[in-house]
């Protein structure tokens, strides 16, 4: 795979968000939009010895790709499923992932108790019509607190 120059996108993309994340100093996380497509990037900083090889100069990236067609049920799901009660029409307690196509790919969010930290919750948004690596699918790990606090969620919603 080759990942996105945050420096100098393609033409038709744009940098919708940059958010510094709040539990690894000096990781960067970047959502870009382009007309059909929307690319999650999170560039973790890189140290000697790290088992993950170093991507860009001083990071490793993790880069997640979606249909643009995806981000509004991502969205909804979230606010309306993951984050209500079931009495208040959320999800019920043993339902912890939704599945949907969208423009021929299959696109899976689910429900992770310790999303990049231990204990702390948030989704796991999955691509089976795109592999990575060894892996016939791709995903990516977006936790709670950076959808509330760092208001990534609000973000998404202005896409």
């Amino acid at each position: 795979m080759s990942f996105l120059n945050t420096q100098n996108l393609p033409a038709g993309h744009r940098t919708a968000v940059e958010l510094g994340d709040a539990f690894k100093d000096g990781e960067i996380l970047y959502l870009i939009v382009s007309n059909n497509e929307v690319i999650f990037l999170r560039k973790e900083v890189w140290n000697v010895g790290d088992c993950l090889d170093e991507d860009e100069p001083g990071f490793t990236l993790e880069q997640f790709i979606l249909p643009r067609s995806a981000i509004s049920w991502l969205v909804d799901i979230i606010e309306n499923k993951f984050w209500k009660k079931p009495s208040q029409g959320g999800a019920p307690a043993d339902v912890l992932h939704y599945e949907h196509i969208f423009d021929d790919e299959d696109i899976e969010i689910r429900f992770t108790p310790n999303c990049l930290k231990e204990f702390e919750s948030g989704v796991s948004i999955i691509n089976y019509s795109r592999p990575h690596g060894r892996l016939k699918f791709s995903r990516f790990a977006i936790p709670y607190h950076t959808l509330r606090e760092k208001k990534l969620l609000q973000m998404m919603k202005s896409i």
